[in-house]
């Protein structure tokens, strides 16, 4: 394949990629939030505490590669520019692994143009799903840490309908692979608490 071909191949995968930019994050506005983020929003702020955390964890001894990590975390949310995304209330109504099924696929179809480079993208996706390495499990921790500091952003300007994402244990999962995630995690109940203190003056 010559340059002009894969080119025209690299375009075609960023146009999903782009579309993340358009797909909002559903469970936002399911609770009320009117204007609320998007899913590439959320990917970035993701993969840069994942490259935060990851590299903090290397200092400490954790075997783990920031890099590989931030580069997971950049594309773990992919599916979703075919499939959108989808909040927790309506996955109650969706046989378990029908999602994961539906979501590889679309996967699948994003990354396929790419040849093998799409091949170990899909790859890494596979390893996130699984929690098959030190840096899936970072990457995991991270995109629901960042949903919870999301939800302490959007509840600094007055929404106050955000506690079932503080109370759901699925957003609790992978807190305690690393006492630094666990540590985030509590740092994000002080500062949530001390800020619910300080509306009740």
């Amino acid at each position: 394949m010559d340059e002009r071909d894969l080119a025209r191949l690299i375009w075609r995968f960023m146009e999903d990629g782009e579309r993340l930019k358009l797909i909002p994050r559903s469970g936002w506005w399911y609770y009320g939030i009117k204007e609320p983020e998007s899913v590439a929003d959320h990917t970035l702020a993701v993969a840069m505490l994942t490259f935060v955390v990851a590299s903090h964890l290397k200092r400490r001894g954790v075997a783990i590669d920031p890099y590989k990590a931030t580069v997971m975390a950049v594309f773990h949310e992919l599916g979703e520019s075919r499939i959108g995304d989808i909040h927790l209330e309506a996955r109650r109504y969706i046989p378990a692994g029908e999602l994961d099924e539906a979501e590889r696929k679309a996967y699948e179809e994003v990354v396929k143009v790419l040849g093998d480079v799409g091949e170990e993208i899909l790859n890494l996706y596979g390893e996130f799903e699984g929690r098959g390495s030190n840096e899936a499990l970072v990457v995991r921790a991270a995109d629901k840490l960042e949903l919870l500091f999301q939800a302490l952003i959007y509840e600094r300007h007055g929404y106050r309908t955000l506690q079932p994402f503080w109370d759901t244990a699925e957003n609790r999962r992978d807190f305690f692979h690393f006492p630094l995630l666990k540590a985030l995690y509590e740092a994000l109940l002080s500062i949530k608490s001390e800020e619910g203190e300080d509306t009740k003056e």
